[in-house]
């Protein structure tokens, strides 16, 4: 299957990694940016029915938009926020057959460049309809608009958040690294500083919000800046709350 239009899939391409697996059912994808030296992430989840949920879509190249096709067919697109739908149309485009999704409040800055066929929050056509459980993000404020989603993998549970939280290593090669590394989150998984002063509205709300989360028994944490968390997720949940 080809994109409607080779030109524009090709100009939303850029340097990236390979399909990495993070559990049976569950991979991610870290690609460059146009225009910001922060990498952003992809995670591929599959249904029981073989049917792919794509959260925070990033083009690929050939061999790699090959490869996410073997693991099922796309059948979901979650457009996590207005900062993460750049190649939603793309994808669209791909894969016409693609049901897109957004939170609730991010529905009027994602329409602006793509239709969503219903919200995350939708009791009936949203992310529950298809086994994903939705959590709000309390203590957040516009425009951030996420949730953070929970699905099933073997052995136990994975988080898959998007901009809240990240754990991003320093960044170093580009002219604007140095105001990313004081905007991030230290390296290690947090709530980065920028996210705090734009997004944050109620700090006590966020930390319980996060010490309520690492309750569960999670597996794998995925994050759209930074590497999934794969150990002591609980714990590390519970030290980005300390540090809020």
């Amino acid at each position: 299957m080809v994109p409607a239009m080779a030109e524009d899939w090709d100009s939303g391409v850029f340097p990236h990694g390979d399909i990495t697996p993070l559990a049976n059912n569950l991979w991610w994808v870290k690609s460059a940016q146009k225009g910001l030296p922060l990498p952003r992430n992809m995670a591929i989840y599959r249904l029981p029915d073989g049917g792919l949920v794509l959260h925070s879509v990033v083009c690929m190249d050939a061999a790699r938009m090959a490869a996410l096709e073997k693991l099922g067919a796309p059948k979901y697109m979650i457009v996590p926020n207005e900062g993460h739908r750049t190649d939603a149309p793309r994808y669209k485009a791909r894969y016409p057959q693609l049901r897109v999704l957004c939170p609730s409040g991010a529905r009027a800055k994602v329409e602006e460049i793509i239709k969503p066929d219903a919200t995350c929050e939708d009791p009936t056509l949203g992310v529950s309809s298809f086994g994903v459980t939705w959590h709000a993000q309390d203590g957040t404020k516009p425009p951030s608009h996420e949730l953070a989603y929970e699905v099933d993998i073997d052995g136990g549970k994975a988080l898959i958040l998007n901009d809240l939280l990240g754990n991003g290593p320093k960044l170093s090669g580009d002219f604007r690294a140095p105001m990313f590394n004081l905007l991030g989150s230290g390296g290690v998984l947090g709530v980065p500083r920028i996210v705090r002063w734009m997004f944050v509205e109620d700090k006590a709300r966020v930390r319980a919000f996060l010490e309520r989360m690492a309750e569960k028994p999670w597996k794998v944490i995925t994050v759209s800046h930074g590497d999934p968390i794969t150990e002591d997720c609980s714990g590390a949940l519970r030290r980005a709350a300390a540090r809020l």
